[in-house]
């Protein structure tokens, strides 16, 4: 499975079953994480078999069920943290859905505090995310989405390349906080510089980043810089 089909098959799944996830499994998403965490200068820890970050019913209100694997990701405040958790997050997430896993993006609805336990992070890094992830009971479903007109804009009437239209479906295809989807990409008048802007909102920044990686993988290795 490539990456644009890990985009189109990934759907937020809540409930899992009991199947553990196999050791080859675990191998690959510690390694990547390993290769990502001194790249995007964030904390990545895969914790396998861990029930008690997900396991209090009043935290997410019935919205997850068996969530005993999960990627706890974690930070500073340095600049650009939010955007960073979700460029870099949003790796492992497609990974796991390339090695047959099911996950769901979660920014509140699990114990931070337990996450952090398990995780082992150091005192100077907060949990902020995690990645629900394992063998769902479905493999979900798609949600509601914007079109491209709603989220993609062209200065100076150029003619819009297809990596850049590419792009943009895939950054649609992205989780995105309450489905809000309040980002915007704008080709600039040189053709080739892609601004990007978050919007207004809860998650934006976080949303915008993991869109961002969506929009790489769509947009095929084309030479855009971003902005």
């Amino acid at each position: 499975m490539d990456l644009l089909e890990a985009m189109h098959r990934r759907h937020a799944v809540r409930a899992y079953t009991d199947e553990p996830i196999d050791t080859p499994t675990c191998d690959d998403l510690r390694a990547l994480i390993g290769r990502l965490e001194t790249e995007g200068g964030i904390e990545m820890r895969l914790v396998t078999d861990e029930p008690d970050a997900f396991g209090n019913a009043l935290l997410h209100y019935g919205m997850f069920r068996n969530v005993r694997n999960y990627v706890a990701i974690a930070t500073d405040q340095t600049k650009d943290w939010e955007r960073r958790c979700g460029y870099w997050g949003a790796h492992v997430l497609l990974r796991a859905v390339q090695l047959g896993l099911d996950t769901c993006w979660v920014g509140l609805s699990f114990s931070k505090h337990q996450a952090a336990r398990h995780a082992a992070f150091d005192a100077d890094d907060k949990v902020r995310f995690a990645i629900a992830v394992g063998h769902g009971v479905t493999h979900g479903k798609p949600s509601r989405s914007k079109t491209y007109g709603q989220v993609a804009s062209v200065e100076g009437g150029i003619a819009v390349p297809t990596w850049f239209e590419r792009g943009v479906e895939a950054a649609l295809l992205a989780p995105s906080a309450l489905n809000q989807q309040r980002f915007m990409f704008r080709l600039e008048a040189d053709g080739r510089t892609v601004a990007a802007d978050p919007g207004i909102g809860p998650y934006t920044r976080t949303d915008l980043g993991i869109a961002q990686y969506f929009f790489e993988v769509g947009a095929g290795g084309a030479p855009f810089v971003w902005r």
